[in-house]
């Protein structure tokens, strides 16, 4: 007997990765689960459920950590395998908390008097692409999407090659999904690659990105945020999301041509990793629900806040409901119309 597909409300496209973390405690992770698919999950996970996951692994990603996330409920049947060789490690390290660092992991683990993990030897840290000449070879395949996905109503597209969020968007719009929201990748948000963003974000209903991403692409055309906000919403994006580098939200809603101002809720950073991916998952949910980008920036930032306060991934998600309500409550008097 065949069981039934389950029933899901989002889907989730991103990264998987195995991450080696050094903290800015100078406390070490090794090879544990990571990448922007996780983190969105888990901020997402905190206020709704029956989510489904997109990417790309290769065949000797953990299999065990795969059992993890669907015993967390999560419905991994849209993870692709390849049989060729992809490099699933991702290093950063922390020297202070606003400064990751991707380079260099034996100084970093020297820094901290942390022995390298053998694992890590050989690894090379990613190249950011240019757009205009962006690879396919890690794209996602629309064709192995399992069918039931294009039934859900909201997704978000992590930030992944230029590829996979060029196509996405409109993949699911062929099913029933009403809500699509994205998070910039650099590859790019950058001036040289200013005519080949529309192609990215018509399409979607949300995009997030932070301040030095907006600010580098409208380099030279512009340097008031605002302005810049309201040039890519002339696009066809509903709301717009940045995160400056003083942890805050700038919202803007196209539809009411309104804007807001919020923080990310003050709490002790542990471990920034993932913390815009945790917001983009709470937003997402938000959305949904409320259809208010404000109500959902302050599920985001709430996601965010509790992101930062531990390590891996779902450590938000497994929040007590009484936390997360106190601080909604007290988020509400943070929000400024500008």
């Amino acid at each position: 007997m065949v069981s039934a597909a389950p029933f899901l409300r989002f889907v989730i496209a991103g990264l998987l990765t195995r991450d080696f973390l050094v903290l800015p405690d100078g406390n070490v992770l090794n090879d544990v689960p990571g990448g922007n698919l996780l983190y969105t999950a888990a901020g997402m996970a905190l206020w709704d459920e029956n989510i489904g996951f997109v990417g790309r692994i290769n065949e000797d990603y953990p299999r065990e950590w795969l059992e993890k996330f669907k015993n967390r409920g999560f419905d991994v049947r849209g993870i692709q395998v390849d049989t060729e060789y992809k490099d699933h490690r991702n290093f950063i390290a922390y020297p202070t908390i606003d400064g990751p660092s991707m380079e260099n992991p034996l100084g970093h683990y020297a820094r901290v008097e942390k022995p390298l993990p053998k694992s890590l030897l050989g690894y090379v840290a990613p190249k950011n692409t240019n757009a205009n000449n962006y690879s396919q070879d890690s794209a996602i395949r629309l064709k192995e999407i399992p069918f039931d996905y294009l039934d859900v109503t909201a997704v978000h597209i992590s930030a992944l090659d230029f590829a996979s969020q060029t196509r996405l968007p409109s993949f699911f719009r062929l099913g029933h999904a009403t809500t699509i929201s994205m998070l910039a990748a650099n590859e790019y948000m950058n001036s040289l690659s200013w005519d080949v963003v529309p192609t990215v974000i018509t399409g979607i209903n949300a995009l997030i990105c932070t301040e030095e991403q907006i600010r580098a692409l409208f380099l030279g055309r512009s340097s008031d945020v605002w302005e810049m906000v309201e040039g890519l919403a002339m696009y066809g994006v509903e709301y717009i999301v940045i995160k400056t580098p003083k942890r805050r939200y700038m919202v803007y809603d196209h539809i009411s041509k309104k804007r807001f101002e919020l923080p990310q809720y003050g709490s002790r950073v542990i471990d920034p990793t993932g913390s815009l991916d945790a917001f983009c998952g709470g937003f997402l949910a938000g959305l949904r629900e409320e259809h208010q980008p404000v109500v959902a920036a302050m599920k985001g930032s709430i996601s965010a806040s509790l992101a930062d306060e531990g390590s891996g991934p779902f450590y938000c998600s497994d929040a007590l409901p009484a936390l997360v309500s106190a601080r909604y409550d007290a988020l509400k008097s943070m929000v400024i119309q500008i």
